[in-house]
């Protein structure tokens, strides 16, 4: 089979940048994953003293199962998938800063999540981790249970307070029956695999005048996940406001199955950090990222190797953005 583009230039370009603002999005939730709880770190203290390292050991974990285990045997091995880009039915095939660079953040993203895990004394063997993550969340549930009302509002702040989002934009609920709204069906028997297990759910919807962030987890560090996730993909919307009808189903119909969240969660972390190593300190996170989705497609292409390979012009040109 030809490894052809089926698809037309100016498709293709916006297929791509939706792809690399989902990337940023997986990016921004999966970093909030693993340190937002310090964001409240006082308020979480005065429910449980104890719940900040519990908390930190179990957003390794979970990340670390990215990697190791049942995920990687149903989705294939993170750098060995990321060295295999340009294989005829990745999805990712054509996208020029992944097939240069997807490989080599996710060795560091791998090195990443296991010092992480290092530090945390976990253990890096597949079933070991499997079964650590059951226990470190089934204690995160038995903590939060009695604190489910306080822990809902303390996610709105936190996501409020990274963001500069109105927390009254914030919908958020701690529940074990989380999905929720239409979800296109995954065209892989991974895909449907994935989407069986997963335990937290976004999505931005209009409520009268408003648009809102609604997210439902069934603990905080997935709750805050969601909400942050939700949050940047209503910074992104900016990007993709300017497509005609007929092109916008087309983009979406490309870039949104679940079976392509988990490569972005792998290495989006990473990608994040990155991101953030070149936003200048002056300019607010949210406007930094609505610079970016608002990017022409190309030019998001060449922000995105300045990003790697010189990221002093990365951060000029945000500058110079800022400053239009």
């Amino acid at each position: 089979m030809s490894n052809k583009d089926p698809l037309p230039l100016e498709q293709r370009l916006q297929v791509n940048k939706r792809f690399t603002l989902n990337l940023l999005i997986q990016g921004a939730a999966t970093h909030a994953f693993l340190g937002a709880h310090h964001v409240a770190a006082d308020e979480f203290r005065e429910l449980n003293p104890n719940i900040l390292p519990l908390y930190d050991r179990t957003m390794v974990s979970v990340n670390l199962g990215y990697w190791i285990g049942s995920i990687p045997l149903v989705m294939g091995q993170p750098v060995r998938y990321f060295r295999n880009l340009s294989h005829k039915n990745n999805p990712f095939r054509h996208h020029r800063f992944l097939l240069r660079h997807g490989q080599g953040i996710a060795e560091e993203a791998r090195q990443f999540v296991f010092d992480k895990a290092a530090e945390q004394g976990l253990a890096t063997v597949g079933w070991r981790n499997e079964k650590a993550v059951m226990d470190l969340f089934m204690e995160t549930l038995s903590f939060e249970r009695p604190h489910q009302a306080q822990l809902e509002e303390i996610g709105r702040r936190v996501c409020s307070k990274i963001y500069g989002i109105d927390i009254d934009r914030l919908d958020a609920e701690l529940t074990d029956t989380p999905g929720f709204g239409t979800v296109r069906t995954p065209k892989t028997w991974s895909g449907r695999f994935i989407k069986k297990f997963m335990m937290g759910w976004s999505a931005v919807e209009r409520r009268e005048e408003n648009l809102i962030v609604v997210a439902k987890a069934w603990n905080w560090s997935l709750l805050i996940h969601e909400l942050v996730k939700g949050t940047v993909e209503l910074i992104c919307l900016h990007g993709l406001s300017n497509l005609e009808d007929e092109d916008f189903d087309l983009v979406m119909d490309e870039t949104e199955h679940v079976e392509y969240e988990i490569p972005m969660l792998q290495i989006g972390g990473t990608f994040f950090r990155k991101f953030l190593a070149v936003v200048p300190r002056e300019l607010a996170l949210a406007e930094a990222i609505m610079h970016v989705a608002r990017m022409p497609a190309v030019t998001l292409d060449e922000f995105l190797f300045e990003m790697i390979e010189s990221p002093n012009r990365a951060t000029d040109r945000l500058l110079f953005l800022a400053r239009s």
